[in-house]
C-alpha cells in the first residue's frame, strides 16, 4: 500500500476505531445489595476497615461493561457493592485510622449475549493490607446468567462479594 492510500484511508480508520464507544447502549446499574448479611462485622476484633478506592486495570472507557456504557466507572460500582456488603455485616467502615484496609483493582467486567441470555462475569485482584503488611491477596470473581443484563450485573456482583466474604483466609484476617 502506498503512503498515499495510507493516509487517505487513516481517517475512516479513526472513525471506525471509536464507532464502538460512541455507539455503546447505556445502561444504569443501581446496585443495592439485598442480601441478608452473611458475615457479623459489628465485633470484628482485629480492628476498623477501610474500604479504599479500587482502580480499573481494564483497557479503554472506565464506565463500559462490555458494549454497554454504565453510568458511573466499573470500578466504582465494585467498590459500592462491597461498601453496601459490609456495611450490612455491620462494619463501622472509616476513612482514617483504620487497622485494616481493602483496596482493589477490577480486572475484568465483561457481557456475552447468548441466544437472549446475558452472561456477567466480574474479576477483581483484591488485597487486604494490616499496616504494611500484605493479609490477603487473591482474585475474587463473580458471574451470572439472566435474561435482563441488570439481572446478570447483579447476580455477578453479588456472587463476587459472596466470593470474598465467604473466604476462610479472609475471615481469618478480618474476624
Amino acid at each position: 500500500m502506498s503512503f498515499r492510500r495510507f493516509f487517505a484511508a487513516m481517517p475512516m480508520l479513526c472513525i471506525l476505531s471509536f464507532s464502538t464507544v460512541s455507539f455503546a447502549e447505556d445502561i444504569e446499574v443501581n446496585f443495592t445489595y439485598t442480601q441478608d448479611p452473611q458475615v457479623d462485622f459489628s465485633k470484628a476484633p482485629k480492628g476498623s476497615l477501610k474500604i479504599a478506592s479500587f482502580t480499573d486495570t481494564r483497557d479503554g472507557d472506565a464506565t463500559l461493561i462490555g458494549s454497554y456504557n454504565a453510568e458511573k466507572p466499573v470500578a466504582e460500582i465494585v467498590h459500592d457493592a462491597l461498601s453496601q456488603a459490609f456495611i450490612k455485616g455491620g462494619a463501622g467502615l472509616v476513612e482514617e485510622g483504620q487497622s485494616l484496609t481493602l483496596n482493589g483493582e477490577v480486572t475484568e467486567f465483561s457481557v456475552q449475549d447468548k441466544a437472549g441470555e446475558f452472561d456477567v462475569t466480574v474479576r477483581v485482584h483484591a488485597t487486604l493490607r494490616a499496616g504494611s503488611r500484605t493479609a490477603y491477596d487473591t482474585v475474587i470473581f463473580g458471574r451470572a446468567s439472566a435474561a435482563e443484563l441488570d439481572a446478570a450485573i447483579h447476580g455477578a456482583l453479588e456472587k463476587l462479594i459472596t466470593s470474598l466474604i465467604w473466604d476462610d483466609y479472609f475471615l481469618n484476617e478480618v474476624i
